[in-house]
């Protein structure tokens, strides 16, 4: 299946949620006042194989928690990185799933058993250009349905040169990227001056 055959050019976010964010620092995402927020800082607590340093900016849609939503599991993440994350199809495939597995597990309250017992995630991704890439995340929700979850996914890649930052935005959702949820996540907008 040919994601940039199918898919048409659409801004990147990304998804993550985890413990532990920092309520001091501003969100650098800025959406409408219904979405809800988080900060965290690297390494994630629940990925720390990846090796980054910098910050993730968390935006949800107001029905991201509630299974049966339009815009259930809907949101966007950007990772803001002191340095360059030399992206690739292969690398998000192996960082999504590192990321989610982690997250999953972390926020699986089930004991130790059970929690192996959670499918593995797998992510396919194919480059649109040297920026954009597009793909699927086969993964898990332990936060609501505890069933698991393909999620659509599209990254966008950014050089901040004013600030020396690299900048991945992730935008996902289980919905297909012609549903409405996908003009609202492409709304989300990086507040940094570059």
């Amino acid at each position: 299946m040919s994601f940039a055959k199918t898919i048409p050019f659409i801004f990147v976010t990304l998804l993550s949620v985890q413990c532990g964010n920092n309520t001091k620092t501003k969100n650098l995402l800025s959406t409408s006042e219904s979405w809800t927020s988080k900060v965290i800082e690297f390494p994630l607590e629940f990925a720390t194989s990846l090796e980054y340093s910098g910050i993730e900016y968390v935006r949800f849609a107001p029905g991201w928690g509630k299974e049966g939503a339009s815009d259930y599991f809907s949101y966007t993440f950007l990772w803001n990185l002191d340095e360059n994350p030399r992206l690739s199809a292969k690398k998000i495939e192996s960082e999504m799933e590192i990321y989610f597995d982690g997250l999953m597990r972390l926020t699986s309250k089930m004991d130790s058993k059970q929690k192996n017992e959670i499918p593995k995630s797998k992510a396919f991704f194919e480059k649109v250009n040297d920026s954009v890439y597009v793909g699927k995340i086969l993964t898990y929700d332990a936060f609501t349905t505890k069933k698991e979850l393909n999620l659509n996914v599209t990254v966008h890649y950014s050089k901040c040169e004013l600030q020396n930052k690299h900048l991945v935005l992730f935008n996902l959702s289980p919905k297909s990227l012609e549903h409405q949820i996908w003009k609202k996540l492409k709304k989300v907008t990086i507040d940094i001056d570059c």
